[in-house]
């Protein structure tokens, strides 16, 4: 099988494409942050790799012994029916050379009056195939299992095992599904299929959101000391935004981005509850860093005593800062490895947009990177959170065009890789 002859295979089945992306937009796999919906579209996806003949599993991250005592595992997910499925497609050796992964869960559907389409549809519209998880991230896992069908239907028998994982609790900051699939199957190779067009993740900063809530010592009337608590917890941590500023803006892999300016950003500040709770209040936020979780820590640790100390004064006791994600490692693979250029070269080959090499924010490359493989990146065809129709979304699509032009690159890259 060549590079040629795959990619003439994906153009001229690529309605077979869209098809089999359409079917997992249509199975409903909302993720939330204390349960999951991905049981469905995962036993959907074992029954496609069995019927390959691909040696697929099904399983619970906790059914890996001793999961629940990972130094990663966070509990509180629900992970009692957040499936994985493993696939592995057989080689000459019998050595897992690389896996490609991707997600099965998606953000929540929102309101169903503020789309255009049916957010379950998966239709295709102008060029656009639309509905809930098309650009994040069921297009990686279409385009996995497409390829694996071409390469089998065409005899390919790779030089080493080819490992598909499709994995749970992404969003949210979940991470468990990720963490458990290169847990089970280790691979020298990790490619995560979640990442924004024509570019390559090889690093992602660490982080993670926060909630710092606090209350009056006295019952409340009125929603006027914990509104004044919200001025002070913000105005503590402008030395901590500042900290993650500076840092980034001397980090190599994001000086002179976008990062380090938002390094911290405000998710939601509230005191009372619409006419009750007058007394109670919080400040959310989410920071980025590349300093270690004991590191942050410490730094919590301190501004916890000035919070609680400005706050005693006008009558409010502090709570603390309490995660409201995982704690995301700060990780990277060198821009120039073999790896990324590989795939590089796969997209020049295949006339594809040749990506950026580029530092991402919060991803899953956290646990994939540091417990699976140090070479581990992302690459992807997703959209921006900012853009119309992009990641989380309404009315969420992924072009087509952008489509397959990453399904032949992905496909080019697994043939370089174990051709």
């Amino acid at each position: 099988m060549t590079i040629k002859n795959i990619c003439t295979l994906i153009d001229s089945r690529k309605e077979e494409l869209f098809t089999l992306l359409g079917d997992l937009i249509k199975i409903n796999s909302e993720g939330f942050i204390d349960h999951g919906n991905e049981e469905e579209c995962a036993r959907y996806i074992h029954k496609l790799c069995t019927e390959l003949g691909l040696e697929s599993t099904l399983y619970l991250p906790t059914d890996l012994p001793g999961f629940t005592e990972h130094s990663d595992y966070m509990p509180g997910r629900g992970l009692e029916n957040r499936y994985n499925v493993s696939a592995i497609y057989k080689g000459k050796t019998d050595r897992n050379g690389l896996m490609i992964m991707g997600h099965t869960d998606t953000v929540a559907i929102g309101d169903p009056a503020k789309w255009e389409h049916d957010p379950l549809c998966g239709e295709v519209i102008d060029g656009k195939l639309y509905g809930r998880g098309a650009c994040d991230d069921k297009y990686a896992l279409a385009s996995s299992l497409f390829i694996m069908k071409l390469l089998k239907e065409n005899g390919f028998v790779p030089s080493e095992n080819l490992v598909f994982a499709a994995y749970s609790d992404e969003e949210y900051g979940g991470s468990h599904g990720a963490l458990a699939a290169v847990l089970r199957d280790r691979c020298d190779r990790i490619v995560n299929l979640d990442c924004e067009a024509d570019t390559i993740w090889h690093c992602g900063t660490g982080g993670g959101e926060v909630k710092y809530h606090f209350h009056t010592k006295e019952i409340a009337d009125s929603a006027e000391k914990a509104g004044r608590a919200i001025g002070i917890v913000m105005d503590v941590l402008e030395q901590f935004k500042e900290n993650r500023r500076k840092e980034l803006s001397e980090n190599p892999y994001y000086k002179g981005t976008i990062i380090p300016d938002t390094s911290l950003r405000y998710m939601g500040v509230k005191a009372g509850n619409d006419g009750s709770d007058l007394g109670d209040g919080f400040v959310y936020f989410v920071y980025y860093t590349d300093k270690t979780k004991d590191e942050i820590n410490a730094e919590f640790d301190a501004l916890d005593v000035i919070i609680k100390e400005r706050l005693e004064r006008i009558g409010v006791v502090g709570e603390g800062f309490v995660p409201n994600t995982r704690f995301f490692h700060y990780v990277h693979t060198e821009p120039d490895s073999d790896d990324i250029k590989l795939m590089l070269e796969a997209a020049n080959e295949v006339g594809a947009t040749v990506p950026a090499v580029v530092g991402s924010c919060l991803s899953d490359l956290s646990v994939i990177n540091k417990f699976g493989s140090t070479s581990a990146y992302g690459f992807g065809a997703g959209r921006n959170f900012s853009e119309i129709g992009g990641a989380h979304q309404p009315n969420e699509f992924i072009d087509c065009d952008k489509f397959l032009e990453f399904t032949k690159t992905v496909a080019a890259y697994i043939l370089k890789i174990l051709g």
